[in-house]
């Protein structure tokens, strides 16, 4: 059988199919990377400055406050003060420094010095070796004694007490005239010779020698005192005491023109107070140096400007720390000019 594969006509193209249904959206990409900062802005320029204000007026001092941690309220000057030898110094120094209200020039005479050797306060005291040493302080009006309440007073330490007594001050011209003399007669006694040859003794326990003691003497209305120790020293006096304009004062010996009876060792912390009696009954002796009586004695060694120091005396303010300059006010300034 013979078969016979004979192509026909290609036949006519079919119809377009429909179109397919649309796929699904893709997934979100990742996040790119972030850009770089970019770069600093250029700084503006500074403003131009204001022109400066009208100075105010000072305001008005304030009350006074309560008494703070820094305040000083403490006196200033003591003008009934005419004598205050503390006796300070460097040793063997020839120089004694007056610190009462009116300094006074004190004048060594002999072999009287300062002596750090032994001192009742401070670092040394005035050293009298009993042969011819003694202070001479001139003539002044604080040293009279004629009238009013006084106090006289010191501490002495005494290396030897002769039989012919040694004296501690005195306001006499030998063979002339005497206002005063206060000495110690004997190792029991003490005197105060005044005019008319009056001599006033009292009886002390034993003075002994190479120790400290203080000495006192006092008038309160009329009434004079000596103390020794503290102690009141037997009974009152009533004496009689002139003023002598020309007579000198002495530290450690009997007059000033022919000066005897010297003292033999120590001598600290002498005030002469006039117009006071500081003690009228049996008292303990300060256990510290006396405050010095010159005006500027509780005035700080160093302050800052502006601080201010109040006191009986008055008012003052620092006006200048380098060099340290106080400014002095009667009551309280309302300008204070620097």
């Amino acid at each position: 059988m013979i078969n016979l594969n004979v192509t026909g006509p290609q036949g006519a193209q079919g119809v377009n199919g429909s179109q397919g249904a649309q796929g699904a959206q893709g997934a979100q990409g990742a996040n790119g990377e972030a850009g770089n900062n970019g770069a600093q802005g250029h700084q503006g320029y500074i403003g131009t400055s204001g022109s400066v204000g009208t100075q105010g007026f000072q305001g008005s001092i304030g009350n006074s406050g309560s008494d703070g941690a820094n305040a000083t309220y403490e006196t200033v000057g003591d003008s009934s003060v005419s004598l205050l030898l503390h006796m300070e110094g460097a040793n063997n120094s020839t120089t004694f420094t007056d610190k009462s209200y009116s300094a006074k020039t004190v004048t060594g005479y002999g072999n009287a010095k300062i002596s750090t050797a032994d001192y009742k306060f401070g670092s040394s005291s005035c050293l009298l070796d009993g042969s011819g040493d003694y202070l001479r302080i001139p003539y002044n009006t604080g040293f009279d004694l004629s009238s009013g309440d006084f106090t006289v007073e010191g501490w002495v330490n005494p290396s030897s007490i002769p039989a012919s007594g040694v004296a501690i001050f005195s306001k006499h011209q030998s063979a002339v005239a005497i206002d005063y003399e206060f000495s110690i007669k004997n190792s029991t006694t003490l005197m105060l010779a005044t005019p008319g040859v009056v001599f006033t003794e009292r009886t002390v326990p034993t003075i002994t020698t190479g120790t400290w003691h203080h000495f006192a003497v006092t008038r309160s209305s009329g009434t004079l005192r000596i103390f020794w120790n503290g102690i009141q020293a037997g009974a009152t006096a009533s004496l009689t005491i002139s003023n002598s304009a020309s007579l000198e004062l002495v530290i450690g010996a009997s007059s000033f023109n022919s000066p005897a009876a010297f003292f033999n060792g120590y001598i600290d912390e002498i005030r002469f107070t006039k117009g006071t009696a500081r003690y009228t009954s049996n008292f303990t002796p300060s256990a510290s140096a006396f405050s010095n009586a010159d005006e500027y004695s509780s005035l700080p060694a160093s302050a800052s400007v502006g601080q201010t120091v109040y006191s009986s005396a008055g008012i003052y303010v620092c006006s200048s720390a380098s060099p340290l300059v106080w400014k002095k006010y009667a009551v309280s300034p309302s300008t204070i000019t620097f």
